[in-house]
């Protein structure tokens, strides 16, 4: 009994050795990487992060990345970015596997506590000028009174200060069914929550990446869809049906109708069943959920060529709203005029009728800068910028906007002899501002 204890506890501690040496190789290698990659961004970003952690279960990730980006002001915090494998030594063995052209089993990504602030310069950029883009961008913005386009003022006036989010991308390669998953779960704190498993049906071998990319287009062998509703939908109905000056009813009624019509004038017709689907999805919140099962794995991109009809036959495509079925999930589709739907954004270069010289150098402009009389409530897309302010009791404030908090409160600091101060003015204390640029 004693040396068989003695023979476990040496194999203990001989694995505990390994699993060290193993943990530091991926520590430091891990390490080498990310500092490389660090500098490489450094011309387009600031990064930093907090450090290196290897977990025994087949993970390892950069810990508190703080990202800002060189062209705007704005900076993105992540808790944590990892790499996920089934087990250490699999994780051990990738980079191997990719430098003799192997495609591993199953890998995925993952980013926890990714936020992102409303007010800097990444989500409060203006909209595209009108006739830009296409006409199924900002179908969510229909019915919504004057507002064309959900940004950062939008969110903020909805009751969000950030994008708080957890989101984990990765596949499972099963080579004895020629079968590749794919997954993506993310949910957004307070706002949706979306988790997608895809099968994908796939000819010949996929153990290299070589063969992997030029294997047959991967045709459909299952889909499931889950859209969580977390808080969005009541926050976007009350802000929307306040814009429109309207009940909440006869909002979500007018946008599912300007949604529909829109779908429909631009080659897609979605049947009663999908219109309800939506309309009830507004109006309950919880879950929508779209599953397909075919019968047999399906091209996707055949699907257009069937009838809506048979397409839904040969997906075997369910619909459920909470826990009510959807009995008709039809839609009906011109292909035609969907691509020229798609294409309407796109820029079409005039040919000249006959050739045209070449213009001669432009001459150097010189941009002076000056202040431009600004509309108070438009201060949050000003961060960074400076500014003069006038309050309403007359007194002058000139200094560099830092933020706009909720509340209703702008945050300026202004030059002293001394040193600098920061302000906290009220919005509401502010007779006019103007903004240099």
């Amino acid at each position: 009994m004693r040396k068989l204890m003695t023979i476990v506890v040496a194999m203990l501690v001989v694995l505990a050795l390994m699993a060290g040496g193993i943990g530091g190789y991926l520590w430091y290698n891990t390490k080498q990487q990310v500092d490389h990659l660090v500098a490489m961004v450094r011309p387009f970003a600031t990064v930093s992060y907090g450090g290196i952690t290897v977990l025994p279960v087949g993970s390892v990730g950069v810990s508190q990345l703080r990202i800002m980006p060189a062209l705007v002001n704005d900076s993105i915090s992540i808790g944590a970015i990892r790499l996920n494998a089934p087990n250490i030594l699999a994780l051990l063995n990738i980079r191997r596997q990719l430098s003799q052209g192997q495609l591993p089993e199953a890998l995925s990504i993952s980013l926890s506590d990714f936020e992102l602030p409303l007010y800097g310069g990444i989500l409060s950029a203006k909209p595209a000028a009108p006739g830009a883009g296409t006409p199924f961008d900002n179908l969510e913005a229909l019915g919504c009174g004057p507002i064309l386009h959900f940004g950062g003022a939008e969110w903020q006036a909805m009751g969000y200060n950030n994008f708080i989010s957890n989101i984990e991308i990765g596949y499972r390669n099963n080579t004895q069914q020629n079968m590749l998953n794919l997954q993506v779960d993310s949910s957004t704190r307070n706002w949706a929550t979306l988790n997608l498993d895809l099968g994908l049906a796939l000819t010949g071998s996929t153990e290299s990446v070589i063969a992997f990319a030029s294997a047959v287009t991967p045709k459909l062998a299952k889909l499931d869809f889950i859209l969580r509703d977390d808080g969005f939908n009541a926050r976007k109905n009350n802000y929307c049906a306040a814009k429109a000056g309207k009940p909440i009813p006869d909002y979500i009624a007018d946008h599912v109708r300007l949604v529909t019509e829109r779908l429909r004038a631009n080659g897609i017709d979605p049947g009663p069943g999908l219109i309800e689907a939506y309309r009830r999805y507004l109006t309950e919140g919880g879950e929508m959920t779209i599953t397909a099962a075919p019968p047999a794995p399906i091209n996707p991109a055949e699907i257009p060529s069937y009838t809506a009809a048979d397409a839904i036959k040969l997906l075997g495509l369910k619909v459920k709203v909470n826990q009510t079925v959807i009995a008709d999930p039809g839609v009906n589709w011109d292909a035609a005029k969907v691509a020229r739907a798609l294409d309407a954004g796109r820029a079409q270069p005039e040919e000249p009728s006959e050739p045209v010289p070449p213009p001669p150098p432009p001459k150097p402009i010189i941009i002076q800068r000056s202040f431009h009389p600004t509309p108070v409530s438009d201060l949050s897309q000003y961060i960074g910028k400076i500014v003069k302010l006038k309050t309403v009791t007359g007194v002058d404030y000139r200094g560099r906007v830092e933020a706009v908090i909720e509340g209703g409160m702008v945050r300026v600091r202004i030059n002293k002899p001394g040193g600098s101060a920061t302000l906290f003015l009220k919005v509401g204390d502010l007779a006019s501002a103007e903004v240099l640029y």
